[in-house]
């Protein structure tokens, strides 16, 4: 027969109901007792297999929770967070970085020789008979300038770079030049102006002519005004120079990378060098995950804000201590690159480990007995 048994026995009683009422209405509402009480037994009896049918187990809920948890999960495992604190240990050839606001970056600096080019302008006070002269760059060249103490028979001539204090918006650029105690300054900005203190005899030397021996009898000053590009001061210490650098120095779009440019006859080459000659990143938001930057490791920042905590220049390398806040960091070429950013799920694990735990152990375990009621299963 067609349909379910349910379905028959619902069929049948509504055919034996419709012929009792047949019947009353044609007896004018005498029916027997025995059809009425057959007719009440098998209303029963339909009413009880109803109630005794399993009840239908419905598949979606579950499916449904268990995708989202796979969804939630695939975001956790895959989404970064949008900002991240970090700590940065480094031993670089040369580092670059922004200053926001006015700072004073560096202290005096005594100095054996200053190299110094991109100068709009130069200031020579008088020297013994030699007047004061000043000499600019022309429309499309900037002048080049050459400090070097000199020594007189027992006279010794100094030489010393005055503190600098920067604009904002001014970009740095400091470089290991290879030998103990020599450096390489880079700035660019508001063209700042520079003072170099001489006193005794000091060698002078420009870029459109010979060097002479100039004596400053008495102490004075030579001032140096850069021009519209970067202005390049190649430095030589007299000793050390591990605090020539200010501390705390505020600082934006801090950068690991050299460009390096080669010419030939036919095209300028430009690529990018990465200056890490070992270090350690930290991610202060990961209850201070270390990671070990491996030397010439190409690392960049997006975003990056925060605090040269100390910047010292040592023989052979570059000491750099940073703390500050970064929305992106890439390791790799420009053609294959990853995202160092800590994922929801490493946050959440450092941050909330215990509620963490917590949480997932009581999802799970309501997931499971879920599943388990579904199959019936007795829990």
């Amino acid at each position: 027969m067609p349909g379910g048994t349910g379905e028959q026995l619902r069929n049948l009683l509504y055919r034996q109901a419709q012929a009792v009422s047949d019947e009353a209405v044609r007896s004018d509402g005498q029916v027997s007792a025995e059809r009425i009480e057959a007719l009440s037994r098998l209303a029963r009896l339909v009413e009880l297999h109803t109630v005794a049918q399993p009840p239908t187990r419905r598949r979606w809920p579950l499916v449904v929770v268990l995708g989202s948890t796979l969804l939630l999960v695939s975001l956790m495992l895959f989404a970064r967070v949008r900002e991240t604190e970090i700590e940065l240990d480094l031993a670089l050839s040369e580092a670059s970085f922004v200053l926001p606001t006015e700072q004073k970056l560096t202290e005096g600096m005594d100095l054996t020789d200053l190299g110094a080019s991109g100068l709009r302008e130069i200031q020579i006070p008088r020297a013994g008979d030699r007047d004061e002269q000043t000499l600019s760059s022309a429309e499309d060249a900037n002048t080049a300038l050459r400090l070097a103490v000199a020594s007189e028979g027992k006279t010794q001539g100094t030489l010393n770079l005055s503190a600098l204090t920067l604009p904002p918006r001014t970009r740095v650029w400091v470089r290991r030049l290879g030998p103990a105690h020599k450096y390489q300054l880079s700035l660019k900005g508001q063209n700042p102006e520079l003072r170099a203190e001489v006193s005794g005899p000091v060698r002078v030397g420009f870029s459109d002519a010979g060097g002479e021996q100039l004596n400053f009898v008495t102490p004075n000053a030579i001032l140096l005004q850069a021009g519209a590009d970067e202005v390049d001061l190649d430095l030589t210490f007299r000793d050390s120079a591990e605090g020539v650098f200010s501390t705390q120095l505020s600082v934006n779009d801090l950068s690991l990378l050299h460009v390096d440019e080669s010419r030939n006859a036919e095209r300028t080459l430009v690529r990018r060098v990465s200056t890490i000659l070992s270090g350690t990143l930290i991610f202060e938001s990961l209850s201070g995950q270390e990671r070990k930057l491996r030397p010439g490791e190409m690392i960049r920042f997006e975003d990056l804000r925060g605090e040269i905590r100390t910047l010292r220049l040592r023989n052979d390398h570059i000491d750099l201590k940073f703390h500050g806040r970064v929305r992106g960091i890439n390791a790799g070429s420009d053609e294959s690159h990853r995202s160092l950013m800590p994922t929801w799920l490493e946050w959440l694990r450092a941050r909330h480990s215990l509620s963490l735990f917590w949480g997932t152990s009581l999802y799970l375990f309501g997931l499971i007995a879920g599943a388990l009621r579904w199959l019936r299963v007795p829990v």
